[in-house]
């Protein structure tokens, strides 16, 4: 047989690596993406070290069955932990070790008593044979001690443990986020679940504003190693406000008590000119604890241009029946993302724990167009140019307090819980008219100035009674308060002064009260768990829209939610689950503000202070495969709406495109959504995410019945392999196609991106380097809308490309974050988005 030494496979694979560098630059640029991910694999197959082997199987002692999935533990003779994998599911391991000494293993499985086994290795393969565990779990002491599997299927929920995965010492959280079932990264950074972006998260089961509105910046900032779960839930049972959102992520931290400090600073850029920053530390002294984040970041988005043409079909649009719209904009700004954690511990069985955290950014946009009007013949009927600038200044400033008092029976508890919310938001912005052809020209200048206010106090009770039975219960209320004040001024020539436009300013007050009780139950078998809820709303709004005309109007809204969940484990690491319920959508301030946005004439947006909450039912049928190297996840989706907000546009005699919301939707959207995951050894892992989608929306507005319906799909590819020590290349691929909307559609898009991460310091200094878009230099997106008033095509035109770099390094002497309470306030409930267009 032929050897091959060491010094020869380094020369094979620098051979073979340069080769393939070489075919890639002869290839087309669509294969780039292709070429990489095989040569990723080659590499990976070439550079395997030479290895010793343990082997065994997980046996219960008295039965003599095999225990599937058990987790095994790696730990060298100074009882430092090298690896962790699971038994297959005839409870048989293997695993690899580089070193001849001694080593020890400990086995562990839930419902089992840890075994420990004492291994000398001195061959190339050493077999353990038979290792006998016992049923039960050993107390020693108030401590138990146990191995978590990495996936664990619960029965309304999907939870990955961070801790147990080896990569978390070394990762960001957004680089774990790609491992986790349902979720979805693309190359912009951009989070989906269960391919929708409308998803709530928590943090340690609490509504978090900072994470909800800038979940990936600050996700990508945490190291891995401060998470110890991710729990995924798709459709959220009763203790939840019944708020119809794709699902909720919750990310549990660390919870430890050791004294000491922690924390990191980190520091990015890109090419289109935007940098970023950011500082962490946490701290705990005997029973007081502490952390803050604060990041800054500056944003640059460099020249975009939009190109639109709009047909009229009103018979008395015969001089105005095509509108042509060129343009081009660029934004920037800076943004502050700070947030802090405190808690302290009266005594073993009672917490107090706080929290704040905020968001403020200050964003600037400028715009140009020309507008031409042209009659059914082609001939120019009007135009104009437009210059348009904006100054928004928005953000959240939030903070929560809970007392918390556990008990001697695990996982009981009771929590009292306040929460205030503080939204600012500004707008300024300012519109110019010139070259004017048979158009009236005008100078405007308007501003907005909107303040949201919310508090919410919220009681919960929780009790595994016993290994069967759990209960859950709980009373939440909810005040908002929303004002908005907005004014037009416009410039007069003559007087040379501006003058208030009231046509063209409003004010807002709207206020909602929300009382709401659940109860829940669950029992949880040998292979079967149910678990139901009851939840009941009441909802009183009242508002006040104060203009040329003003307007009010009060209602009351009662609503009883149920939800049902039944899971069924066919055997070891396969279950299959089913679940209903119904979720409300309560429209935002964007839905309700009645002030026309008409920074261009001919396309005004408002809202509708008459809406009401939309009331979905949802219902969700999947089936789950988990295994050490291998998951698969197939979930199928249905849920309707009878009155579902949409999005209406009509076009006046003039020539003015008006859209505003209605209650007048019937929505009804089946899926089917399909996760794998295929993760041969802890140095490489290929995923996927997809799914196909079919919606049917149908409305009557003005006595006009509105259809569509159609099919959309998405999917996305990522991959991550470590080809050197320390060092990491990572691929993500994503193409979505246009999803239906109630008048047109949306536009469709692909992404791909490329990067490389490198570690120094003994892996507390790291340094990443990506590509987005290496193959499109820029991206067109496109939008149609159809309706028997128009037709609209919008194309809009963007930079893709860009080379991002960000440099992290992690400092202290513990490993922890601050105890906070179990349970605690989510508010999940409003309906986001609108936005007037902007």
């Amino acid at each position: 047989m032929l050897k091959i030494s060491n010094s020869e496979r380094i020369k094979s694979l620098h051979y073979l690596s340069s080769k393939s560098i070489k075919s890639n630059l002869r290839m087309k640029l669509k294969s780039t993406l292709l070429i990489l991910l095989f040569v990723t694999f080659n590499l990976y197959a070439q550079t395997k070290p030479a290895t010793y082997q343990i082997t065994g199987q997980a046996i219960e002692t008295v039965s003599g069955k095999s225990i599937p999935y058990a987790t095994v533990t790696l730990q060298n003779d100074s009882a430092k932990t090298i690896k962790k994998i699971s038994t297959d599911v005839s409870g048989k391991f293997s695993v690899l070790v580089s070193d001849k000494r001694k080593y020890s293993l400990i086995f562990s499985a839930i419902g089992y008593t840890e075994s420990h086994q004492k291994v000398d290795i001195t061959e190339l393969k050493t077999d353990l044979g038979a290792v006998k565990m016992n049923e039960g779990v050993a107390l020693k002491e108030v401590a138990v001690t146990a191995q978590k599997p990495l996936v664990k299927v619960d029965v309304d929920k999907i939870s990955y443990s961070i801790e147990s995965d080896p990569d978390s010492k070394t990762s960001t959280g957004l680089e774990i986020l790609r491992k986790v079932p349902l979720i979805t990264v693309d190359g912009d950074e951009n989070v989906t679940l269960n391919g929708q972006s409308n998803y709530k998260v928590l943090v340690n089961g609490k509504s978090s504003s900072m994470m909800s509105k800038n979940f990936k910046e600050v996700i990508k900032s945490m190291p891995a190693n401060t998470i110890k779960d991710i729990e995924v839930i798709t459709n959220p049972s009763s203790k939840y406000d019944a708020e119809g959102v794709g699902g909720i992520i919750n990310i549990i931290t660390v919870k430890k008590s050791l004294n000491g400090y922690n924390g990191s600073v980190s520091g990015g850029f890109d090419s289109y000119g935007s940098a970023n920053g950011s500082l962490y530390l946490t701290t705990k002294v005997n029973k007081f604890g502490f952390s803050g984040r604060y990041s800054i970041n500056q944003y640059k988005q460099p020249n975009s241009s939009n190109n639109s043409t709009r047909e009229n079909y009103l018979p008395s649009a015969t001089e105005q029946y095509y509108t042509n719209q060129k343009g081009g904009s660029n934004n920037k700004g800076l943004s502050h993302n700070f947030n802090g954690e405190a808690s302290y511990d009266l005594d073993s069985l009672n917490l107090i724990s706080a929290s704040f955290w905020g968001y403020l950014a200050d964003n600037k946009s400028t715009g140009t167009s020309s507008t031409e009007i042209l009659n059914k013949q082609n001939v120019r009927t009007g135009y104009f140019d437009q210059l348009n600038s904006g100054n928004y200044k928005y953000g959240s400033i939030s903070g929560n307090i809970d007392y918390q008092r556990t008990f001697k029976k695990p996982d009981k508890s009771f929590t009292i819980s306040y929460k205030l919310d503080n939204n600012p938001y500004t707008y300024d912005y300012n519109t110019e008219t010139q070259n004017m052809f048979q158009y009236a020209g005008y100078k405007q200048h308007s501003t907005t100035d909107e303040f949201t206010r919310e508090q919410t106090l919220q009681i919960d009770y929780y009790d595994p009674l016993s290994k069967l039975h759990q209960i859950e219960c709980g009373i939440k209320a909810i005040y908002r308060q929303n004002n908005s004040n907005s004014d037009a001024f416009l410039f007069d020539n003559s007087a040379n002064a501006w003058t208030q436009d009231l046509n063209r300013s409003n004010e807002l007050d709207y206020k909602q009260t929300i009382l709401g009780v659940y109860a829940g139950y669950v029992l949880k078998l040998k292979k079967f768990s149910f678990k139901t809820g009851l939840r009941g709303e009441l909802t009183w709004n009242d508002a006040t829209s104060t203009s040329v005309r003003d307007t009010s109007f009060t209602n009351k809204l009662q609503n009883v939610v149920p939800y049902f969940t039944f899971s069924y484990q066919l055997k070891p690491g396969n279950t299959i689950k089913a679940s209903y319920t119904q979720r409300l959508y309560r429209p935002g301030i964007w839905f309700l503000n009645p002030y026309k946005n008409d920074m261009d004439r001919l396309d005004i947006y408002y809202g509708n202070p008459s809406l009401k909450s939309e009331v979905a039912h949802s219902f969700e049928l999947g089936y789950n495969t988990f295994t050490p190297k291998f998951n698969l996840g197939l979930t199928g989706t249905a849920a309707f709406t009878n009155n579902s907000i949409e999005q209406v546009s009509t076009m006046s005699a003039n020539n003015i495109r008006n859209t505003t919301y209605e209650n007048i939707g019937k929505d009804m959207r089946i899926g089917l959504n399909t996760y794998f995951s295929y993760r041969p050894s802890s140095k490489f892992n290929i995923g996927y995410n997809g799914g196909v989608y079919y919606a049917q929306l149908e409305a009557t507005s003005n006595g006009v019945l509105i259809k569509n319906d159609g099919f959309n799909f998405r999917h996305s590819l990522n991959t991550r392999i470590e080809l050197w020590k320390n060092g990491a290349v990572n691929a993500n691929y994503g193409l979505y196609t246009s999803s239906i909307q109630l008048q047109g559609k949306s536009s469709s898009y692909t992404y791909t991106s490329i990067g490389l991460s490198q570690y120094f310091l003994k892996k507390k200094l790291s340094l990443n380097l990506s590509v987005n878009n290496p193959l499109t230099k820029e991206q067109k997106y496109i939008n149609d809308y159809i309706t028997p008033d128009y037709m609209m095509h919008n194309e809009y035109l963007r930079q893709s490309r860009s080379l991002r770099a960000s440099l992290t390094y992690n400092f202290g002497k513990m490993d922890t974050t601050v105890k906070k309470a179990r349970r605690g306030i989510q508010n999940d409930d409003a309906k986001s988005g609108g936005g007037s267009g902007n």
